[in-house]
């Protein structure tokens, strides 16, 4: 009888582990290998841990035909799972702009779940996109961040760069099967304005499992026929300058110039164009003046600031000096598995977009159209930004053709208020959303996150009433329709004590979703071997009451769940202004700055039933924005 539940628990043992071995694929790094236990310096709440994971994948499609010697791409990712659970599964990559500039920049002070601390470190706060869906922030492309590639492998092109992540994405889902059956969603700003309408293009015409559902596109630089001339109507709209008077005369002057040169350009549409590059801080040439000894210029990224010059926005928001010293910091670079990054962190790397010839390549403005046929395109925008403002983005959407019309059309605009405020106006036509969000900059997300938050819920369709607990008690309404609103709810009895002491249940169970889906040839032949130490131990204890060994808690590694802990921390000054310019750290004149640097004018909220745009923009940071996108 004994001998026989011995048996029976060693069959048991067996029959767990053959799932994991036959599932388990060869060929692409474990999920577990990807884990992030804790970051340092960042607090949380142990009620509602963070279950993080990042690192490096092959994103090289020709890397096959390569020499195995040669340095191929490498594309950085870091997985935020989401931390509660709403009406179903879903998941955003997320990109930030440049082109050259990191995606840590919306991890860390855009839409991501911590802010700094003032002491080098970060803490855990509301308003983060991840409470109620996991985000996948990436490095791209290869070279950007912490991903890297060989220096002669940069990429040229759209095409290129949508083919990388594409691979990228295929081994993604080798790794991370389970996020390929979820509801995806891409996200970004600045120059994600023409990365995103290719990718989401790429990914719709390639045979991956990816179910896409929508992009999001934050004061995205999109088309310059339109907004670069956006600059003088913002300018005047906000009060910047006043039509008729010198400096107005010299602006429109510049204006007229780039407008010239612009309808020079046939048989293709650009995304910059060499006289306009420097066309945004000659039309706001009046903000520059000397203060206490210090010259001064706009700040184009919120024109409520002012910067010092040559930056004129390159060092806003304030976040970002400590960002790039937690960055720098060994510990922090070994936690988030980016050792094999040659160098530091450097938030928008200069020689990535002078590699990419986007001169000769065609806008996004050409791509969007054919994406909003397939799914729904939000395009969101801070009032405030000056680079890629609202103004622009308003004159784009009236000028461009998609789903059988020009242009919104008749609609009504709907008003949207967030905590009881107004938070912007909104309005949709034919698969397109446009949201305008006043009081905030070019990255409208890091002045209003709730806000932000709010918008991302109801774009994706979220159904409200589903939502328990975090910032799903903060009321908002989108025109005659209010969120329900729910008392807080006490957490449940049963979710009491965890597996394994120190771990929350989301963590244990994560923990063993990830061995599972990575399918660990360690933890099955641990299994095996502790069967057969079981079976032994068993003979050779036969006159005592079998009893199953208490298993000693592994590494938590959690990967469906959507809580875990994750700390980031540290903060360091590596390669802080990369991003600058001309890629020599001299401020915006003569730079071509993309990512943060696309003109957007701020406008006022529209009452007619005619589509108002809104009028900020949010910031990119980059090391060499082309023209100031």
């Amino acid at each position: 009888m004994r001998r026989s539940r011995c048996f029976s628990v060693l069959a048991s043992l067996l029959l767990y582990t053959l799932p994991a071995v036959y599932s388990a694929p060869t060929d692409v790094p474990s999920a577990a290998s990807f884990y992030v236990p804790s970051l340092p310096d960042i607090h949380q709440d142990p009620q509602n841990p963070l279950t993080i994971f990042s690192g490096h994948l092959p994103s090289d499609p020709n890397a096959d035909k390569t020499d195995p010697k040669t340095v191929t791409a490498q594309l950085f990712f870091v997985i935020i799972q989401n931390r509660r659970v709403a009406d179903k599964k879903r998941v955003m990559f997320w990109f930030n702009g440049g082109p050259g500039c990191s995606s840590f920049d919306g991890l860390m002070m855009e839409v991501g779940p911590w802010r700094m601390d003032g002491k080098g470190g970060f803490n855990v706060t509301e308003g983060g996109w991840e409470e109620y869906m996991t985000m996948v922030y990436i490095d791209q492309p290869a070279g950007t961040g912490f991903s890297y590639t060989s220096t002669n492998s940069y990429v040229h092109t759209m095409a290129e760069a949508s083919s990388q992540l594409v691979h990228f994405l295929r081994n993604f889902y080798k790794t991370f099967p389970e996020y390929s059956q979820m509801e995806t969603y891409l996200g970004g700003e600045s120059y994600a304005g023409q990365w995103i309408p290719y990718f989401a293009d790429a990914i719709l015409e390639s045979d991956l499992p990816t179910r896409l559902h929508g992009v999001a596109i934050g004061n995205g630089w999109i088309d310059a026929r339109r907004q670069y001339p956006s600059y003088l109507d913002y300018a005047v709209k906000v009060g910047i300058l006043e039509e008729n008077t010198d400096p107005w005369k010299a602006a429109k002057k510049r204006t007229d110039e780039c407008v010239a040169e612009l309808n020079g350009i046939t048989g293709r549409e650009p995304i910059v164009s060499p006289r306009c590059e420097g066309l945004l801080l000659d039309v706001t040439d009046i903000r520059t003046r000397m203060v206490n000894g210090k010259e001064m210029c706009i700040n184009i990224y919120d024109v409520r600031l002012d910067d010092t010059m040559p930056a004129c926005g390159m060092n806003w928001p304030p976040d970002i000096k400590p960002v790039t010293d937690y960055l720098d910091r060994s510990d922090v670079v070994r936690a988030l598995h980016a050792e094999r990054h040659p160098g530091s962190w450097v938030e928008c790397r200069g020689r990535i977009h002078q590699e990419f010839r986007e001169r000769q390549e065609e806008s996004a403005i050409t791509v969007l159209p054919k994406v909003l046929s397939r799914i729904p395109v939000l395009l969101f925008a801070g009032d405030q930004d000056l680079i890629c403002n609202y103004v622009g983005l308003e004159a784009m959407i009236q000028a461009m053709e998609w789903n059988g019309a020009k242009g919104l059309g008749t609609v009504q605009t709907q008003s949207w208020t967030v905590a009881d405020a107004p938070a912007g106006t909104w309005v949709s036509s034919r698969n397109l959303t446009y949201a305008k969000i006043f009081n905030a900059s070019h990255m409208a997300p890091f002045d209003l996150p709730h806000v932000g938050h709010d918008m991302i819920l109801r774009f994706m369709g979220v159904d409200f009433s589903a939502l328990v607990g975090g910032t799903a008690h903060i009321p908002s309404s989108l025109g005659t329709s209010t969120k329900p609103v729910f008392l807080e709810q006490e957490a449940s009895a049963t979710e009491t004590a965890a597996p394994d002491a120190g771990k929350s249940p989301q963590q244990a169970k994560a923990m063993w979703e990830a061995y599972y889906n990575a399918g660990s040839a360690a933890l099955v032949l641990a299994f095996i071997f502790g069967a057969i130490g079981l079976f032994v131990w068993c003979r050779r204890r036969r006159n005592r009451s079998p009893r199953l060994p208490v298993a000693r808690g592994e590494e938590s590694i959690p990967l469906n769940s959507s809580t875990a802990r994750l700390g980031l921390d540290d903060d360091e000054d590596s390669g802080f202004r990369e991003r600058r310019v001309n890629g020599n750290g001299n401020g915006l004149h003569g730079a071509s700055m993309k990512g943060k640097e696309r003109a957007v004018e701020p406008g006022t909220p529209g009452t007619a039933t005619i589509f108002k745009v809104g009028e900020d923009d949010e910031e990119d940071h980059e090391e060499v924005y082309r023209d100031e996108r």
